[in-house]
């Protein structure tokens, strides 16, 4: 069968436990069958959409596949790869077409444009006790799982919820080098260090790298200054209300836009793609930057002689205005097609993904955390790069509400903001810092299109402002739901 995307028919290869949600093989086979066969004779194909990241990761899951299909010899695992950023707009295609697969990586808020088409198939039937118990006392609460809608599971975890923590990565020679014995803990800190650092480095060395090509760092930076929800939505969820220029988030703007004007950040940053940052720091071009915990991996692998630190991000001067959100126990990744003609071979393809071992094998290749904690913790105990990591997990991270998780208008406004992309900060910032604009009029702008599209909402009848408020929360303190 041929794709538009670039597609891999993997054959079994090599041995390996696959878990099911009896604990046993789907499909039986006889010393007579081709061993490719289920006990009608019949082999099923499931096709699963994924992304191909890390680096690395292709070989990976044919590799795992490859062990799946040596225990479950009646099914074959077709895969469909398609860039991160391609993903979402390719598997919609794929059900538009009426050609969807069976099952398929839908991340983060890309599970809900799946879930409210009607192409998720709930997971329920097949969840049993042993399958729950897999993962951290809790965190399969309906209310806080990420994992479920109206009180059903839906859609199955790779990593924690801790992965979402953000860290700042620091060459500690660098800094060595240019009179700094400790990585800064403040705003004021970064910058002066940065400065320092890029002035002493000849053009060779740099202090700061804002992250990627869309300053992302602009957004992890700002999670320690404002609440979260003002970061991720331009909303503040104590009110209801538009909040871009909330001043956490402008001065997280504008601090970048100063090391952009003094020179201090990296040349060139505009263009990075997500992995230019890793590989720059590895080959030590930049002394810091903040980061997804998973850079740390792929620096080892590139450099693993570097004198890496791993710090908790820098706050603003004044003090704390807010943590990286932990909005569920974990984020959605794999969903079952709602249209697959093989939902029990779909649901043995998921419960692999989900075990134990496959979460193992995971860890031991990308350094990731996975949802599975069993399978990496004691290995995780021991080894100081994701101690470290976990450490700034439990310093920089709190729960923050989700109307997401509570369906009904809340879900709903939110599920329109998120198809209206230039509506967030993103863009405006990269252009103020770029051409050295003053950010707070654009954020007064981006908040009055905010107020716009929410009066439009409420208006249709979407939600109410209630639905997006939660007066009693302090984005200083774990929310509950009770609250």
């Amino acid at each position: 069968m041929s794709r538009t995307r670039r597609t891999l028919r993997w054959a079994a290869a090599a041995s390996a436990v696959a878990l099911t949600a009896t604990g046993c093989n789907l499909v039986g086979s006889s010393e007579d069958d081709s061993g490719n066969d289920d006990a009608s004779g019949e082999n099923v194909t499931i096709t699963v959409a994924l992304v191909p990241d890390p680096p690395g990761a292709s070989e990976f899951y044919r590799a795992q596949f490859d062990q799946f299909e040596e225990e479950n010899p009646g099914i074959t695992v077709e895969v469909v790869e398609n860039p991160s950023d391609q993903q979402l707009n390719a598997v919609e295609l794929m059900f538009q077409q009426g050609d969807p697969p069976d099952v398929f990586r839908a991340q983060a808020d890309g599970f809900d444009r799946m879930y409210e088409r009607g192409w998720t198939h709930s997971l329920e039937e097949f969840v049993t006790d042993e399958f729950i118990d897999r993962f951290p006392e809790g965190t399969m609460n309906p209310a806080t799982s990420g994992l479920h809608r109206d009180g059903e599971l839906y859609t199955l975890p790779l990593v924690t919820g801790k992965w979402d923590v953000r860290v700042l990565i620091y060459n500690e020679a660098v800094l060595r080098e240019n009179g700094f014995d400790a990585p800064p803990e403040t705003w004021g800190e970064l910058e002066e260090m940065a400065t320092t650092i890029t002035q002493n480095g000849g053009g060779s060395v740099f202090g700061y790298a804002p992250t990627d090509g869309k300053a992302i760092a602009v957004e992890i930076l700002a999670q320690t200054a404002a609440p979260s929800s003002v970061v991720s939505d331009g909303i503040d969820f104590r009110t209801g209300q538009p909040a871009t220029a909330s001043p956490g988030l402008v001065e997280a703007v504008e601090l970048h836009r100063r090391m952009q004007a003094n020179g201090a950040m990296v040349t060139g940053w505009e263009s990075w793609d997500g992995a230019r940052a890793f590989t720059e720091f590895a080959a030590g071009t930049i002394a810091m930057y903040p980061s997804a915990p998973w850079h740390v991996a792929e620096v080892r692998k590139l450099n693993p002689e570097i004198e890496m630190g791993i710090a908790p991000l820098p706050v603003p001067d004044d003090g704390r205005g807010g943590y990286t959100p932990m909005k569920q126990s974990f984020q959605p990744i794999w969903s079952m097609s709602a249209e697959t003609e093989n939902p029990e071979q779909s649901w043995a393809v998921m419960d692999f993904l989900a075990s134990e071992d496959f979460h193992r094998a995971y860890y031991e290749e990308f350094g990731t955390l996975t949802a599975v904690e069993s399978a990496w913790e004691d290995q995780a105990a021991e080894n100081p790069d994701q101690s470290a990591i976990l450490a700034a997990a439990e310093e920089g991270m709190r729960l923050v509400p989700n109307p997401i998780l509570t369906g009904g208008g809340g879900a709903a406004i939110l599920q329109a903001r998120a198809q209206r992309p230039e509506l967030k900060h993103t863009d405006a910032a990269v252009d103020a810092i770029i051409n050295n604009k003053p950010f707070q009029p654009i954020a007064e702008a981006l908040d009055a299109q905010i107020q716009a599209f929410l009066d439009g909402e409420v208006a249709a009848g979407t939600g109410t402002l209630d639905d997006i408020t939660f007066p009693d929360w302090d984005p200083l303190e774990n929310f509950t739901p009770e609250q």
